[in-house]
């Protein structure tokens, strides 16, 4: 009987050392995955304030990033999200439709240009959401590189549903 008591406790033992190791390894590959496509965006992001700049759509002083993290931690594993936050001038709250109209194209354009790719037809990067707090504009842009990105987007679109919001 203390036999089989001691089987029992090994294998438990076994698999919780197997799932430890397993969720380090998983962890460890989405994390590099994630700062992989933070790189990236974070290029794209900086050559779309640099077109927006050049095309008169924001000063230099307004392209300036203060912060830049990640959305995935509120919204599950493999959503490659970025938001991005800058200083913004006074009349930014009524040109947000055009800011957010003007960075799309400028990440369009920076995705042909590079030819890169998205898991969905269309640009691979994309601004999520924008809006203003505190004196900052802040950006969300994700990189459609995976499935996991595209179902945020489209639950995005069901949370802006008035038909939603009104539940």
């Amino acid at each position: 009987m203390a036999l089989i008591v001691e089987i029992v406790i090994g294998i438990i033992i076994a698999l919780v050392i197997y799932v430890m190791i397993h969720r380090m390894i998983v962890q460890r590959a989405t994390r590099m995955v994630r700062r992989n496509a933070q790189d990236e965006t974070d290029v794209a992001v900086k050559a779309a304030l640099q077109r927006l700049v050049n095309d008169d759509v924001l000063t230099e002083e307004e392209c300036h990033i203060t912060s830049a993290v990640t959305v995935a931690d509120v919204w599950g594993r493999g959503v490659m999200a970025f938001e991005y936050a800058m200083p913004i001038g006074m009349d930014a709250k009524r040109r947000l439709p055009q800011l957010e109209a003007a960075f799309n194209e400028a990440l369009a354009s920076f995705s042909a240009d590079h030819d890169i790719k998205a898991v969905v037809a269309g640009p691979a990067f994309v601004v999520s959401d924008i809006w203003l707090y505190e004196g900052q504009l802040h950006v969300d842009v994700a990189y459609l590189m995976n499935e996991s990105t595209v179902e945020y987007l489209k639950d995005l679109k069901k949370l802006n549903d008035p038909a939603v919001r009104d539940l």
